[in-house]
């Protein structure tokens, strides 16, 4: 089966739950035919390229459903892509997430 970089980003990032309208703004930002064989290399730059809009933006939650995100294995993918590639990955920054600390010992 010859992929094209449509099909190639829709099931590489399947598990992303991005809309087929998403990988064409992808498509299209990164000057890519939709149907154009892919190369890997391009494809997973364009990937790279457009992770800041790959990142959901919020939680969705109604009624008892949520949709939760496995942020350590999407930090993964995108760190691996950019060492793969020889890119930066300065998007991800690794600090330890602020610790709120109690203070009610002090009132």
């Amino acid at each position: 089966m010859t992929y094209t970089y449509k099909k190639w980003i829709t099931v590489t990032t399947r598990h992303f739950n991005i809309l087929e309208e998403e990988i064409d703004l992808i498509l299209i930002n990164q000057g890519l035919n939709a149907d154009d064989e892919y190369n890997v290399a391009v494809a997973k730059t364009a990937l790279v390229k457009e992770f800041a809009a790959l990142i959901p933006l919020a939680d969705i939650g109604e009624g008892g459903y949520s949709t939760s995100w496995k942020w350590e294995a999407i930090k993964f993918w995108y760190k691996a892509t950019c060492a793969d590639l020889g890119l930066d990955s300065t998007l991800i920054n690794e600090r330890e997430p602020n610790v709120i600390t109690g203070k009610s010992d002090i009132w």
